[in-house]
This record gives C-alpha cells, structure tokens and sequence, in this order.
C-alpha cells in the first residue's frame, strides 16, 4: 500500500510540475507575441481593416492602418510585419525594391505578400515562368489576396492567354469587387472585340472615369462619335470633382498596354485630367470641330504635366490601333497626330 500511495504521490508531483513548466512557456510566449484574439475590438478591427486594404493593393492605406494600431499597440508583431509589407508595396519601382524582398523572404517565405512582390518583380524583368511560381504561391498562401489574381490575370493577359485571363480576373472580383479589377475584365473582353460585353462590365463601375474612357474608345471603333464624346464628358466631369477624385478606388494607378509586354502607367491626378481632355480633343476632332479639339488640347497643356510625353506616346498607339480597326478615321487620325503628338 505504501509503495501505491508513493507512486500516486509522484505523479500528482510529477503533474503539478509538468503543469508549471507548461504556464510558464505560454506566459513567456504572452508576454513576447502580441495576442490580436485578446486584444480591444478597436486594435482586431484595425488589423481586419489593414489585411483589407493589403489584399486589393491599397498600401498607402494600409500603411496608415498599421501605424495607427502601432500607435496604440507598439507590442502588435502582426501589425508591425504588415506595415513593412504595405511600405515596400509602395516602391516597386525603385531599384532596392528586390533587395529588400529578399530580405523578408529569407524572413519568411510563406508569406503570401513577399511572394506576390516577387512575382511582381519578375513580370517587370520578363521572367514569366519564376513570375507565375510566386504569384501561384502567393494564392496558395493567402486564397483572399485578390491583388494576386488580378497580376495573375494581368500576366495571363500580357501571354494572349484571354481565357485564363478572365477566370483570375472573376476569381479576383468575387473577393472584392473594385473598379480596378472590373476594368480590366473589360480590357479583357475589349482586346476579344466582344464589345457589349466589354461596355457592360465598364458600366458596372459608377464614377469611375477610366471605364468611361474606355467606352469611348470602343465607341470610337464602331463610329458612334456621339457616344464616345458623351461618355469622355462623363469622365472629365468626374475627373474634375476633387471629393470624388480623392475616393481611395480614383487614386489606383491607370494602367495601359500600348505593345507587348511594354506599358504605361498614369499615377497622378493632372496625368489622369491631360489623358482625359486629349481623348476628349480626339472626338471632337474626328467630328471636325477643330476649334472645340484645339480647346482640350489647351487644357491639356496647362496642366504642364512632368511625364506628357509618356501620356502623348499612349494615345499615338490608341490611335494607330484605332486606324487599324477602322481606317474610314485613317486621315484625321493621323492629322491629329501630326498636330497635336
């Protein structure tokens, strides 16, 4: 009997230290891990808020989400990792951009933004196959990051792979619906010439001035001028509304293919105004109003606009195509160029 109530003795001993060791590893791991399940509703909200902006691409918002929380939370290790995604989601463009996503990578490869960056990289440098690999593990990591079935898409589409193209495309407007992604299914349907579908997946985009020049430019291959000057109107009365304009979907980039695998991208709000009073000026001079044409072309000038040249050769190759869909506009198409590019 002595010898079961010592063995009885030593477990209850033996569970009470097992026990004490496990509360003091997760207190350990408490006190250096910031636990979101635990935190104010206000700090969780933030973090959904963040991850949000993150996935459609959004990172000066995102960025201003994250530091806020910080603000509040500096212990937010979730929050802090956010915050260096959406900063380095901001310079793409820059040479340490690469440099820099190696180093989280190293950090942690399974994170799905790290790879949508480096898949972003590698569409920039034409590496398609290496592109392709990050975006498709950026989808397995992340199945809600719809910025990475809309590069998907956009990769697919740069391939002439339409078909596949659309599929991400949809994949990515079911998980959020933006402007930005239904435009480009538009594009999509645009570059098929399957123009009623193209129109009406740009109509689904209210106050959105890119999809309204868009229309036009279909309206322009099918010589319904009045249409296409009707919907370029629309645009500029919106792209003239400051309220309207500073709507987070209005300060996404536009981007345009003008040649394979070569692009053009309009960030800023007067870049947006120049494209949109030159399109106008197009209309108007496919019509023969050359006075209202050389009007826009003003406007268009008086925003002096840094990067003009970029926006000049985008609507030269708009309109080399239009001729090449339509040459009944072959003359004062290239008369506009000769004027005015």
């Amino acid at each position: 009997m002595n010898f079961l109530a010592d063995c009885w003795n030593f477990i209850k001993k033996l569970g009470l230290i097992v026990a004490l060791i496990t509360m003091l590893i997760g207190g350990g791991w408490i006190a250096n891990h910031y636990d979101i399940a635990k935190a104010p509703t206000s700090a969780r909200q933030l973090i959904v808020e963040g991850d949000n902006a993150l996935n459609i691409g959004r990172y000066r918002d995102a960025q201003r989400i994250f530091e806020a929380e910080l603000k509040n939370n500096p212990q937010n290790k979730q929050a802090a990792w956010s915050l260096k995604i959406a900063k380095i989601g901001q310079t793409l463009a820059q040479p340490e951009f690469k440099d820099t996503i190696d180093i989280l990578y190293q950090q942690d490869p399974n994170d799905a933004h790290v790879n949508l960056f480096l898949g972003q990289f590698y569409v920039a440098n034409n590496q398609v196959d290496k592109a392709m690999q990050h975006y498709n593990a950026a989808i397995r990591q992340n199945w809600r990051l719809s910025d990475a079935y809309y590069n998907l898409a956009l990769l697919y589409d740069q391939l002439g792979n339409y078909e596949a193209a659309k599929v991400e495309s949809l994949r990515a407007i079911n998980l959020s619906p933006t402007a930005k992604y239904r435009n480009n299914l538009g594009t999509i349907y645009f570059k098929e010439k399957n123009y009623d579908q193209a129109i009406g997946e740009y109509s689904r985009n209210k106050q959105y001035p890119l999809s309204a020049l868009e229309s036009a430019k279909i309206y322009w291959r099918l010589e319904y001028l009045s249409q296409a000057l009707s919907y370029q109107k629309q645009a500029i009365e919106w792209l003239e509304d400051k309220a309207l304009m500073a709507e987070a979907e209005n300060e996404d980039a536009w981007h345009f293919e003008i040649a394979p695998g070569k692009g053009v991208e309009l960030t800023t709000l007067d870049e947006k105004k120049s494209y949109g009073y030159l399109c106008l000026s197009i209309s108007l001079f496919l019509q023969g109003y050359d006075d209202g044409a050389a009007g826009m072309v003003k406007k268009s000038q008086d925003l002096n606009v840094v990067r003009q040249f970029k926006i000049n050769a985008l609507l030269t190759a708009e309109l080399d195509a239009l001729i090449q869909s339509n040459d009944n506009f072959s003359k004062q198409a290239t008369n506009f160029k000769k004027l005015y590019l």
